[in-house]
């Protein structure tokens, strides 16, 4: 992998950690200067992803966050719109919660980039940390708004 790459799956992790730590801290600012200063930050991933000599992506980091904290009410919108009737945002398990919020976010600010990378990058996370009926659950809503995005985008509405 490309060391821009690494610095942006560097940069994806550290963006859905600050989102579950904000469950926590309640704090962006705090949780942004803490991931941002690399103290208390581990990156733990089953796959082989070398990350000690990558430096995190600020300007995206920081891009994606700042999205997120204006935007969360519509983010979580789009996530509802797609869930069966039984199901709450509270019921989804809080990492994959930030999982999915951080790649729409990507989605709707980086709309150039490729959709199977953002995908695919989210879908390892989501392996990282729960089993394959949930990487399903993941793939599927995000295909879905990605196809709900590129349609409102097609009419020439914006998000």
């Amino acid at each position: 992998m490309k060391n821009n790459s690494l610095s942006k799956s560097l940069t994806r992790y550290a963006a859905i950690q600050a989102l579950y730590n904000l469950d926590y801290s309640k704090n962006l600012n705090e949780v942004k200067k803490n991931l941002t200063s690399n103290k208390g930050f581990f990156v733990d991933s089953n796959y082989e992803l070398n990350f000690k000599k990558t430096k995190m992506n600020k300007v995206f980091f920081f891009g994606i966050l700042n999205y997120i904290e204006k935007e969360k009410d519509k983010i979580d919108e789009l996530i509802k719109s797609y869930l069966v009737s039984e199901w709450r945002l509270d019921r989804i398990p809080k990492v994959q919660l930030a999982i999915l919020r951080v790649a729409i976010a990507e989605m709707i600010i980086y709309p150039k980039t490729s959709i199977g990378v953002i995908i695919s990058e989210y879908i390892m996370f989501t392996e990282c940390f729960y089993t394959e009926k949930e990487f399903s659950f993941t793939n599927a809503i995000l295909e879905k708004i990605y196809n709900k995005l590129k349609a409102i985008e097609s009419v020439g509405l914006g998000y």
